[in-house]
């Protein structure tokens, strides 16, 4: 069962067009990442999902459903959503938000703390809102959404504004709800951040769909080339000389960097593990932030 789908959308805002035939689905228990620059339709996609606004042409499926009509009021209860800003009244104390949300989706006093818990805001329960910072304000907007836990959470630049830590507990909190077989679908521009808690992505340029593919397609998209750090006791020269086939060496006494190219990455990785000096090795892929910039670039010159 498709939880989102959109097929063949086109929306203009007046005469500016905004989405042109997009079409992509995210299933159960998949966490999607919406990605492309500003105004490429991220936020107009996620209305869309919503039944804020009606597409051109095209249609919108929301835990299949239309998302506008009388089918509205079932889906609501099967969604969470969090805006990019939040704004909750400053003298409300954050369980007693909860639990007033919780009342309207019949979510249980266990599913209160163990959300608040999931999201790192339960210490802050007791404590009126307008004292928390913008981090804790989105945890508990995110802990507020997945009460009930709704089969599909929506998510519109979530990690805007913070902090490195707030950003962890964030994606965790997201990539748990998709492993519990729900569909997660948010846009981002924090692209290195993502990584390990997203497994698609749905990249977006100019109102189109340019790639709608899972992280390993997206990282093999380019084939770019490969930095493997090396660390190395004792290495001989001929260790060195051998590893210079593969690819620019830059090296000190205990570290070397070198640089390969896509399809020289697994015969470089056999020689490097097959020498007894080498103690440690890591590889340095691209970052998804590079492989997008290249991607558009690559793009504009088609």
């Amino acid at each position: 069962m498709t939880n989102i789908r959109y097929k063949n959308i086109n929306f203009s805002y007046g005469t500016a067009p905004i989405l042109h035939d997009v079409s992509f689905n995210v299933e159960p228990g998949m966490c999607c990442a919406l990605i492309g620059h500003n105004g490429a339709g991220k936020t107009t996609l996620i209305k869309l999902l919503l039944g804020m606004i009606k597409p051109n042409a095209g249609s919108v499926e929301l835990c299949q459903f239309n998302p506008i009509g009388k089918h509205e009021k079932k889906i609501k209860k099967q969604i969470g959503f969090v805006p990019e800003s939040i704004n909750f009244q400053p003298n409300n104390i954050g369980l007693q938000l909860m639990q007033y949300v919780a009342k309207l989706k019949g979510a249980s006093a266990k599913d209160i703390q163990d959300k608040m818990e999931l999201t790192n805001i339960a210490f802050a329960q007791h404590k009126k809102i307008g004292a928390y910072s913008k981090g804790m304000k989105q945890r508990l907007g995110l802990a507020q959404a997945m009460l009930g836990n709704p089969k599909v959470l929506i998510l519109d630049e979530p990690a805007s504004g913070l902090d490195p830590d707030s950003r962890q507990i964030l994606y965790r909190s997201l990539q748990a709800h998709a492993k519990a077989g729900n569909t997660v679908m948010f846009s981002s521009h924090a692209l290195n951040d993502i990584e390990s808690y997203i497994d698609h992505i749905i990249l977006l340029n100019e109102g189109g769909v340019l790639m709608d593919c899972s992280i390993a397609q997206y990282r093999d998209s380019l084939k770019l080339p490969v930095m493997i750090e090396i660390q190395t006791t004792n290495a001989s020269v001929s260790f060195y000389n051998g590893l210079k086939e593969f690819g620019k060496l830059d090296y000190d006494e205990h570290v070397t960097h070198i640089t390969v190219d896509y399809s020289n990455k697994l015969p470089a990785l056999a020689y490097i593990s097959a020498n007894s000096c080498v103690t440690d090795l890591r590889l340095l892929d691209a970052s998804l932030e590079t492989i997008y910039h290249e991607l558009l670039k690559n793009e504009e010159h088609t």
